[in-house]
């Protein structure tokens, strides 16, 4: 599975992780880092593109691609039905 370009997400300052997963209902996620094992939370807030999401921020280990978790912005729909609302 290719991951998203985390080079393009546009990183959301001034809003808490909790405010920004209630407004696009985003479920944050905590899963291990890929390299070390370590347990990582999303907690970064970001946008890219239609999607919203929160993402973990670099484990100590130094990588710097763990978890996150996005939604698409409800403004344009459903994925499903493509629809916007």
């Amino acid at each position: 599975m290719m991951g998203l370009d985390r080079a393009r997400w546009l990183i959301i300052h001034g809003v808490t992780a909790e405010a920004w997963a209630k407004r696009h209902e985003i479920t944050p996620y905590t899963g291990p880092c890929a390299r070390c094992g370590a347990t990582l939370t999303t907690s970064i807030p970001f946008a890219s593109d239609q999607l919203r999401g929160l993402a973990a921020p670099p484990c100590a280990c130094g990588n710097a691609t763990g978890p996150y978790c996005v939604v698409r912005d409800s403004k344009y729909g459903d994925l499903l039905d493509g629809g916007a609302r």
